[in-house]
């Protein structure tokens, strides 16, 4: 179990007159969770995270509890929160590669096409936070050898500054993108965990409709569109057609 570095995304502002702070909520969740107390983890896991807070330990830990007291869905659900914030942290991975052996639907990837892969992997390299600190870093640091090219009278230190301070603000322009990309995709949501135990996907949003395939609960589904109650979802196999949106939690 990770200890907690708790990173505060949103603070209501009611939350600092409760009678327990989030910290203390956090530290009674991990003694229930070493004592064997699940139940009781879960529980105060997800008060804190009704009281505005987010982090990738915070949504590991509650998929921990969630995975001890065999909850599948829900326990895949937040570890898949937790990597949406640090894709690559190993633990988390290999804890969700765990749960997911233990579910019914076993769904083949279709392969990445070379330049998404490379481009995913890319946006994998750093955390959101850890782009944010190096794009300051690297506009900075541009900055301040564009200042040298302007006031220094060495041809050669003018060359160097130039294309230095002019790769640095290039990469930090590129890395901006990426932290754009996955900010939109943290807040977009359009990946969900199916929790109801058995969902046929129909091929039109009308109980009625052509049934073409079952999916069972834990499996990872992409949301494509919705009408009324109804969603399209896409699997990692390419298949798709419409659930109700009760089958599934968004992750």
């Amino acid at each position: 179990m990770k200890r907690f570095a708790l990173t505060i995304c949103l603070l209501f502002p009611f939350a600092v007159l409760t009678a327990e702070t989030p910290e203390a909520m956090i530290v009674k969740g991990n003694k229930a969770y070493s004592q064997g107390h699940y139940e009781d983890a879960i529980a105060l896991y997800g008060e804190v995270i009704r009281m505005g807070y987010e982090s990738e330990n915070l949504f590991y830990n509650l998929g921990n509890a969630y995975f001890k007291n065999n909850e599948l869905p829900p326990a895949i659900l937040y570890y898949e929160k937790a990597l949406k914030i640090d894709p690559n942290d190993a633990d988390t991975r290999y804890n969700l590669a765990v749960a997911n052996s233990r579910i019914a639907d076993k769904i083949e990837k279709i392969p990445e096409l070379f330049y998404k892969r490379w481009w995913t992997n890319l946006k994998n390299l750093f955390s959101l936070d850890t782009l944010s600190v190096l794009i300051i870093l690297f506009v900075i640091t541009g900055l301040v050898l564009a200042g040298i090219y302007l006031v220094s009278r060495r041809m050669i230190l003018r060359r160097v500054s130039f294309w230095s301070a002019a790769a640095l603000l290039a990469l930090a322009f590129v890395m901006l993108g990426i932290a754009s990309q996955k900010n939109s995709q943290l807040k977009a949501r359009k990946e969900g965990i199916v929790f109801t135990p058995t969902v046929t996907v129909k091929s039109s949003p009308d109980p009625s409709s052509i049934d073409l395939f079952v999916l069972h609960e834990g499996s990872k589904v992409l949301v494509q569109d919705s009408i009324g109650g109804w969603i399209e979802v896409k699997i990692a196999n390419g298949s798709q057609g419409w659930i109700l949106a009760t089958d599934i939690r968004k992750i």
